[in-house]
């Protein structure tokens, strides 16, 4: 009886003690979610100046004419699909990361004047790994469920989830809005695009047209557009290139050491190359008396999400890093492995080997952006860059090169390792525009973005796709038909010119295809307005 009772008072004070951690992370993480500052008069103006902030920063989740969809029955009264979701909330995600006092973010800088959203997050946050952050499902839980003006706005689980059913039958996944809102899915009938008998069903109940099914999302559709679709391979306005800093600016320690990221991006740093026959270090200045090779290179972040902006057509010159080997006497016997070191610490995942690592071929020591000095944000004072590879493997305020021997090589993904891997897009594209473009029927649209590979990863692109009936058919543009020199290593821009023949709410997707077949891992979606 007394070892019982023990157990029932060790499972109370466990119980607490599960709860206290709780309470202890969403006070903690109180600031992701926006709040009102309290009225300093107190009372009756404290608690007007509360509801009116509900009332500014939410909107009401029982709410159902909103967004950009239909007010129909299937959507906004049966799934209230205009106020769900991160950016329902939060125009701009980036807005409430880079105003939270005492916080300090290694993105910096998006580019393009996109916002930010959740897509944009999850890549990082969505392992239990302290290199990317904090799990994205704890933070968000505790940041909403801790916010007094969340909660007084009706807000719950439904607000910022939703249930896909496009599964196995009975096999239903609880997911974010955010990553099933552009799915046939929302209307029912998840598998509608490559399920004839359903479409069937549907067509003898109304729901299609001489050159469109019908969707019971009641999103419009096209299934024979009249587009025509340009390609160029344009570099980035400077402006625009994004910029992620490993170790943010503001961080004066790290491992227990000072840390000055003035020194790292010292103009007196040297370059060093170890591993080879006659190892050896260089000063930026000799580098740039070295022969220099101009190229342009698509810049994307390893954590770059769908759709992501955190991508640059960027161009640089630099020498060859083959160049410095062949000057070091080639490559130490034996070797087979290579890591690099950043003076900020930064490593690129190591030991690679030289095959994957393709810091022998096709590699470069970039000492200017856009034919100026790179600058800190640049990785000032050189840069090491591998054309083809993610982020991860490009190297700021470069230290070191140094070719080894291993036995074991580096196998994780391209992201930091984590019981829940980050998701790595190797095949990307993006839309420059926002979603809720308007058009006008008959009159030409002109829609814009871009896609890139890492073609070092998977292969060359061959093809970008557009679809106007929520991915049943699609219009496939070679770019070899357009690109006569085309560089694999530089993204492909596209210019698409549509011209809507009915008005309607419309999902235009966004597909990429290399050359061995592999398309991106599910298409972006842009949504326009087609107004009479």
């Amino acid at each position: 009886m007394d070892t019982t009772a023990n157990q029932r008072r060790r499972h109370l004070l466990a119980a607490l003690g599960v709860m206290a951690a709780v309470i202890g992370l969403a006070l903690a993480l109180w600031g992701c979610a926006p709040h009102a500052e309290p009225s300093s008069t107190g009372g009756a103006e404290e608690a007007a100046a509360s509801e009116e902030a509900v009332v500014g920063l939410y909107p009401d989740f029982t709410e159902k004419s909103s967004g950009l969809f239909n007010d129909t029955y299937q959507t906004t009264e049966l799934l209230n699909a205009g106020n769900r979701g991160c950016n329902s909330c939060h125009e701009d995600l980036w807005d409430i990361m880079n105003t939270k006092e005492g916080y300090n973010h290694i993105l910096t800088h998006v580019g393009y004047d996109k916002a930010l959203t959740y897509q944009d997050c999850e890549p990082c946050h969505r392992g239990h790994t302290t290199l990317t952050g904090p799990y994205l499902g704890d933070l968000l839980h505790a940041a909403h469920y801790g916010s007094e003006q969340f909660v007084e706005a009706n807000g719950n689980c439904w607000s910022c989830h939703a249930m896909d059913s496009a599964g196995a039958q009975g096999d239903y996944q609880f997911m974010l809005w955010d990553d099933f809102y552009d799915s046939p899915a929302l209307g029912g009938y998840p598998n509608i695009a490559n399920d004839e008998t359903t479409r069937y069903w549907l067509s003898v109940r109304g729901k299609d047209s001489s050159d469109a099914i019908g969707f019971n999302n009641r999103m419009d559709t096209e299934q024979n557009p009249t587009i025509s679709v340009s390609f160029a391979q344009d570099v980035t306005d400077h402006e625009d290139v994004f910029i992620v800093n490993n170790w943010g600016e503001e961080v004066t320690e790290k491992n227990g050491e000072p840390f000055d990221f003035n020194e790292v991006c010292s103009e007196d740093n040297t370059l060093t190359i170890t591993g080879v026959k006659n190892p050896k270090t260089w000063t930026k200045e000799e580098l740039l008396a070295m022969p220099q090779t101009e190229f342009t290179m698509a810049l994307a972040c390893a954590t770059n999400g769908r759709g992501g902006s955190l991508v640059s057509n960027i161009p640089m010159s630099g020498v060859s890093v083959a160049y410095l080997i062949e000057q070091c006497g080639g490559l130490a016997d034996g070797v087979n492995a290579v890591n690099a070191t950043g003076y900020d610490g930064w490593q690129a995942f190591p030991p690679m080997n030289l095959e994957a690592s393709t810091y022998t071929e096709n590699a470069y020591i970039a000492l200017k952006y856009y034919g100026e000095d790179l600058s800190q944000d640049d990785g000032a004072p050189m840069t090491l860059v591998s054309l083809g590879n993610p982020g991860a493997r490009q190297v700021k305020h470069i230290k070191s090169i140094d070719f080894t021997q291993d036995e074991a090589f580096f196998q994780g993904p391209m992201m930091a390792e984590s019981d829940e891997p980050s998701p790595s897009y190797p095949i990307n594209g993006m839309w420059f525009q926002e979603d809720g473009i308007t058009a006008k029927v008959g009159e030409p649209v002109t829609l814009t973005g871009a896609v890139y590979s890492w073609n070092r990863v998977v292969g060359d692109l061959a093809s970008v796709n557009f679809s106007f009936d929520m991915g049943k058919t699609w219009q496939d543009v070679k770019i070899a038909d357009q690109v006569t020199d085309f560089d694999p290593f530089q993204w492909v821009t596209y210019s698409l010119d549509w011209t809507p023949s009915k008005a309607g709410k419309y999902q235009v997707k966004l597909q990429a295809t290399d050359v061995n077949g592999v398309q991106m891992k599910k298409p972006v979606t842009l949504f326009v307005n087609v107004e009479e």
